[in-house]
């Protein structure tokens, strides 16, 4: 899709204001310059996914991607595609889940690995992680997820480990809430969780009165001390035989 197709089908949409949601008397699209970045990195042919459905599933099919939006609304299905129709887009390549996206991703098979992604579902804890967590899986190395609303907390814990992540790149963010990251890496398979930089602050000892949150700090200072003392030693004192 070209920069000016990009912004022509934007500008369609903030003039015609089409109303998608909740029986079709609210608006709960993402915002112009969301809209704008999920234009700008769709390309025809590229395989596609969101969570959530809106004026975000209009872009992707302005750019004739093979798309598949998953939300559990079926009537809103119907108004994406006859409002689509309605300005001329051809609606084949395009697919609905009507599921909740914690159901519909770990069934979901697809031809082939998806280039770009939307998460913008459930933003309730703890959705936009499992989100996550099954579309990382379905995206290509060198793919872009672009992850909205980020200033919600459900939604923070996942972009904070992507900021942190050396698996991930982050391109930019959009109306200051709408981070696209580029996929670098396939994730660890195993369970390397001290490895992660979103680890590093372990222990993380805040769920505890502060009494105790003190001593357990403490106590785990002195025990990790303790460690690097041992290891300084030489084999046999480690070991607790007579040095020489």
């Amino acid at each position: 899709m070209k920069d000016s197709a990009a912004a022509s089908i934007v500008d369609r949409l903030m003039t015609d204001a089409p109303v998608f949601h909740a029986g079709g008397t609210r608006v709960w699209n993402a915002l112009p310059d969301t809209l704008g970045l999920l234009a700008a990195h769709v390309r025809a042919g590229d395989r596609t996914i969101e969570t959530g459905a809106g004026a975000s599933t209009v872009i992707f099919t302005a750019a004739g991607a093979e798309h598949t939006a998953i939300s559990p609304a079926p009537d809103e299905h119907q108004r994406i595609r006859a409002y689509c129709e309605k300005i001329g887009l051809d609606t084949s390549r395009l697919s609905f889940r009507a599921e909740t996206s914690d159901t519909a991703l770990p069934a979901l098979a697809l031809d082939r690995p998806v280039d770009l992604a939307f998460i913008d579902g459930k933003h309730s804890f703890p959705h936009p992680t499992i989100d996550f967590h099954y579309v990382e899986q379905k995206l290509a190395v060198g793919g872009v997820l672009v992850l909205d609303d980020v200033p919600m907390p459900a939604v923070a814990v996942v972009y904070g480990f992507m900021q942190g992540s050396a698996d991930w790149e982050l391109l930019e963010v959009a109306d200051h809430r709408a981070a696209a990251f580029r996929k670098l890496a396939e994730a660890d398979p195993d369970d390397n969780w001290h490895l992660q930089p979103f680890n590093r602050g372990y222990p993380d000892y805040s769920f505890a009165p502060l009494s105790q949150r003190i001593r357990l700090s403490t106590h785990h200072r002195v025990r990790q001390s303790a460690r690097k003392l041992r290891a300084q030693l030489p084999v046999g004192r480690r070991r607790g035989t007579p040095g020489r």
